[in-house]
């Protein structure tokens, strides 16, 4: 699932790539750019607790982590850490 932030992010490398662009265009670059790092961050931290959870055969710790990965790929804000 792609998230809009995303879809503007490849929008403006693409531009990028064919003109430079307008200052407003980069600061709005660089606020994809954070958005998307915290994106990253939150699922590599949800998969690995996932990990966890398998390792340790706690399924309620398991449903809790598909539910916030669920949700940080439906809305690309972090879960909600009990």
């Amino acid at each position: 699932m792609m998230l809009a932030v995303h879809q503007r992010l490849a929008e403006l490398y693409t531009l990028s790539q064919k003109r430079p662009l307008a200052p407003a265009e980069q600061d709005e670059l660089q606020h994809c750019l954070h958005v998307n790092t915290v994106y990253c961050w939150e699922m590599a931290r949800l998969h690995i607790e996932a990990l966890l959870a398998e390792g340790t055969q706690d399924t309620g710790w398991q449903q809790e982590i598909s539910a916030q990965l669920l949700e940080v790929r439906v809305s690309g804000k972090p879960g909600k850490r009990p």
